[in-house]
């Protein structure tokens, strides 16, 4: 298993770039008994969870899918019901986004940006050998020798997604944890709700030593497509294994590929997007099976026994998979103890990013700059979502109180400011 410390510098760079949660390996998604999900690769609806491994795997289960549909291969939820949707209307846009070759790619020095050369084949539209390289002594590449494909939920589908998450969020935990059995993060489990796809891919992590200079190469051969039968993609690496060693080195090839149709059949999921949904601590922990005896003893007690705690990691000497969705949802939780459920997306997430940055800022910048553009929404089942702050009309005497509280939040160590409306509460958080 590749150290979560590359993994995260991966996630880090790659995030703002590829518009999402970047998987480690792209045919994580395949590695399933559904024939359905391996012809089809990552689909919106979908439900996935995020492994200490860096791995994305998805759970068997797609919420816009009748039961019967073969994607849903797992045991389904007792009363399971799917999201309806309108027949007639456009839930899903798809686009071919990234070019026929394409590279992105992230440095911590500005200065020395990746130079990509590709060379064309002279009687096809796609490319002979795609080479890329850098005097960066630290960096990240995702090459894409047969471009990449876009797929991407309507406002109107995000908005009916966002509250059948909210409604089942928590018995879609007890169906991971209790029923499937398995090992789930507090705030890992996510229902994807648009993914960049390609028909290969090679991704990977390189840093350097210090001694001198440093250059990293990568170059791919490109074989031909011809009647739909792909060849392997053949990769020279040209590094200096003493100064510029890569610490993890990725390629994939889907197997359903061909010159008609190329889009459609890419089933390897690089980046999605997606709403995670994040439980109270008290309602995770008494979902987990107890492991340690501090966990045994709090589950022996009556529920208005139980100390409060914090949520249980599940490898609690291992640090978990970066995710800035993470520190945003522990945000929100924290926010009002009324919060039972929190659900953020990787939208809110990526529209306070700047539009020429290419690494994400740390949990503290990011959480600034999350409290400065949104507010949260609590509904009376203590269900909570961010909405922008542009989308909300205060009066003149809610702007001045709540310009009060957070000029002395500093001093008070209040947490949030509580604006009632008829269905809902909004706070503004302030710490």
């Amino acid at each position: 298993m590749t150290s979560n410390v590359f993994q995260d510098r991966y996630a880090r760079m790659f995030y703002p770039t590829a518009r999402g949660y970047t998987t480690l390996k792209p045919d994580a998604f395949q590695a399933h008994s559904s024939k359905a999900h391996s012809l089809e690769g990552l689909q919106l609806g979908d439900l996935v969870l995020r492994r200490h491994s860096g791995l994305v795997h998805y759970v068997g289960i797609n919420i816009a899918r009748k039961a019967n549909d073969p994607r849903n291969w797992q045991k389904l939820p007792k009363g399971y019901e799917p999201l309806v949707l309108e027949p007639g209307t456009d839930y899903v846009v798809d686009e071919a986004r990234f070019p026929s070759p394409s590279v992105f790619s992230a440095t911590t020095s500005a200065s020395d940006a990746f130079t990509v050369l590709a060379v064309p084949r002279a009687d096809a539209h796609d490319c002979e050998k795609l080479e890329f390289s850098t005097g960066a002594t630290e960096g990240a590449y995702c090459g894409l020798p047969f471009g990449g494909s876009s797929h991407e939920c309507t406002s109107l589908g995000l908005q009916k997604i966002q509250h059948f998450a909210l409604e089942h969020g928590r018995s879609w935990y007890y169906q991971v944890m209790h029923v499937d059995s398995l090992d789930l993060e507090n705030g890992d489990l996510a229902v994807v709700t648009g993914c960049e796809k390609a028909s290969y891919w090679t991704c990977g992590v390189f840093a350097s030593s210090g001694h001198g200079e440093s250059l990293f190469k990568k170059r791919l051969v490109v074989p031909k497509v011809e009647e739909g039968i792909v060849q392997n993609i053949r990769m020279i690496e040209n590094c200096d294994e003493e100064t510029s060693p890569t610490l993890f080195d990725h390629y994939v090839q889907s197997a359903r590929t061909d010159t008609a149709n190329r889009f459609e059949k890419q089933t390897c999921c690089f980046a999605f997007r997606g709403f995670r949904v994040s439980l109270k601590s008290s309602i995770y922990n008494d979902m987990r099976v107890p492991k340690t005896t501090q966990e045994q003893l709090w589950h022996a007690l009556p529920r208005f026994l139980r100390p409060p705690m914090k949520t249980w990691p599940v490898y609690p000497h291992q640090v978990p998979p970066y995710h800035p969705c993470t520190a945003i949802s522990e945000l929100v939780l924290a926010s009002d103890t009324r919060i039972r459920t929190a659900v953020v997306h990787d939208n809110d997430v990526l529209t306070v990013l700047e539009p020429d940055e290419k690494i994400m800022p740390n949990d503290n910048e990011l959480a600034r700059r999350m409290i400065a553009r949104y507010f949260v929404i609590l509904d009376p089942a203590g269900r909570a979502r961010l909405i922008d702050k542009s989308e909300v009309k205060l009066t003149r005497v809610e702007e001045r109180w709540v310009k009060k509280i957070l000029k002395k939040a500093d001093t008070t160590g209040r947490r949030f400011v509580s604006l009632r409306r008829e269905n809902a509460d909004l706070l503004a958080i302030t710490t």
